[in-house]
């Protein structure tokens, strides 16, 4: 399966980050491409654009009438319009709490996995519902659950998915569909990660056990999901920092 770039899995182009920024600091006082341009560029790193492209999204946005530009000293600066401040009212009020909510998940995963910087508090909620789908798109819910249910079965003797679920929250707070967690239960087994039994009759609750392969298979999930995470976390990360809190 092809990787998703960041456009297909966080919903925001170059394009729409560049408008978003324009607004938010053309909201702080009257800018020019090139103040915007080199402002871009230290907020956030990696994110290729040109200048001529961070001129032209500022001539379209002065066409929808969000921005409207002046001559200053052979400048031409861009200020936003009140019909500019109403989006990005919108953006806030759509985007803050997503992003604040999907970080903060994100950096429980990040410390997990790396073991870097400050040990994120413990979960006390759950991820809105509203926004699980959203972020299943930013990481690989099966790698997760996977990786869990690995580091799971090195610490027990036997365990099960619903161990899995509890953990998952615990951790992260957040788990995926209880069926989802079975199908992913049931390929595991297939492919000789795990062994499961059932304990009785009833067939309520499958025990399952790790195998050596799973062991040697989890540092390579482990390598993928640090990498997903890393990415989608830092680009959220800078997001947060010019997105203030609706008021």
């Amino acid at each position: 399966m092809a990787e998703k770039n960041f456009q297909q899995a966080v919903g925001f182009s170059v394009k729409d980050t560049l408008a978003l920024y324009w607004l938010h600091e053309t909201a702080k006082e009257p800018c020019y491409s090139v103040e915007i341009y080199e402002r871009f560029i230290e907020n956030f790193p990696g994110r290729k654009v040109g200048y001529e492209y961070v001129a032209r999204v500022a001539k379209q946005l002065e066409a929808e009438a969000i921005l409207t530009s002046s001559l200053q000293q052979r400048k031409v600066y861009y200020d936003i319009t009140d019909q500019g401040r109403q989006r990005l009212i919108r953006y806030e009020e759509l985007y803050y709490e997503r992003f604040h909510e999907i970080v903060t998940v994100l950096n429980r995963f990040y410390f997990e996995l790396t073991r870097n910087g400050e040990k994120p508090p413990k979960p006390n909620h759950a991820l809105p519902e509203e926004f699980r789908a959203y972020f299943s798109k930013l990481i690989s819910v099966k790698d997760a659950v996977r990786y869990i249910a690995f580091k799971l079965g090195q610490k027990r003797t036997v365990f099960s998915m619903a161990d899995v679920a509890a953990q998952l929250e615990d951790l992260f707070g957040w788990s995926p569909s209880n069926s989802y967690l079975y199908t992913i239960s049931s390929e595991l087994e297939e492919k000789g990660y795990l062994i499961g039994e059932w304990p009785d009759e009833k067939r309520t609750k499958r025990h399952l056990k790790s195998t050596d392969a799973a062991t040697e298979f989890q540092q390579q999930i482990a390598t993928d999901l640090t990498a997903q995470i890393t990415a989608n976390r830092r680009f959220l990360t800078y997001m947060l920092q010019f997105l203030r809190q609706p008021q």
